[in-house]
């Protein structure tokens, strides 16, 4: 058995157990993430949501699933490594170009953004780099682009994609297998929903999010 799950299942058919510390317990996080990746494992990470009171992907357990993770790969338990990679994968984004899109595009009117074009004459190119990049990300998920949508939408329209695919792996659907263009999809909740013609991008982005949300009590 891994170091990093612990299993209290009771028997066939019961809701799988995992064993917590107390709140308070400077070990509660790290426990929160081995039985998060143990729901992941058993095909139940609802429980483990419901048991942990975090969501898979929580940003706050990213450390210890990374130190889970390094353990994985030094004992060799490739399917362990496997679960840690896609819970990491709900942060990280597509990659640091676009983070760094989402900040340059928070600044306000006041001038910062011509300083900064003056200080960073790259900066134009890294964007449009960026966006581009982004785009391309989302097309090959047979995501429907209109060719208006901002960066800010774009890169919120990715995270929202990510956390979706994310949760579809985590209760073992295969992400290739249930594409918007699949003909026969694993289970239609693992689809990644259309965009409706001339739906905005933040309207579809929610709507991806709703969907992922009823993944969380999605029981295969």
């Amino acid at each position: 058995m891994s170091r990093a799950f612990v299993n209290e299942d009771a028997g066939a058919g019961e809701a799988p157990r995992f064993q917590l510390p107390g709140r308070e317990d400077p070990s509660y996080d790290l426990a929160a993430a081995r039985a998060l990746l143990q729901g992941a494992d058993i095909g139940d990470t609802a429980s483990a949501e419901s048991a942990t009171g975090y969501y898979w992907g929580e940003p706050r357990l990213r450390p210890f699933v990374e130190r889970i993770r390094d353990e994985a790969v030094e004992d060799g338990d490739e399917r362990l490594e496997q679960l840690a990679a896609r819970f990491l994968r709900v942060r990280s984004g597509p990659d640091a170009s676009t983070r760094e899109t989402r900040t340059t595009m928070r600044q306000d009117d006041s001038g910062s953004s011509e300083i900064d074009e003056a200080l960073n004459p790259h900066r134009g190119e890294e964007q449009a780099r960026a966006r581009e990049h982004t785009a391309d990300l989302l097309a090959h998920r047979g995501v429907l682009l209109f060719g208006n949508e901002g960066d800010e939408e774009l890169a919120d329209l990715w995270s929202a994609v990510e956390r979706f695919e994310s949760l579809v792996e985590a209760r073992g659907g295969d992400t290739m297998t249930n594409a918007p263009d699949s003909s026969e999809p694993d289970n239609p909740a693992f689809v990644l929903p259309e965009r409706k013609a001339r739906e905005s991008a933040s309207e579809y982005t929610r709507r991806i999010l709703d969907a992922a949300a009823e993944l969380t009590n999605f029981e295969r």
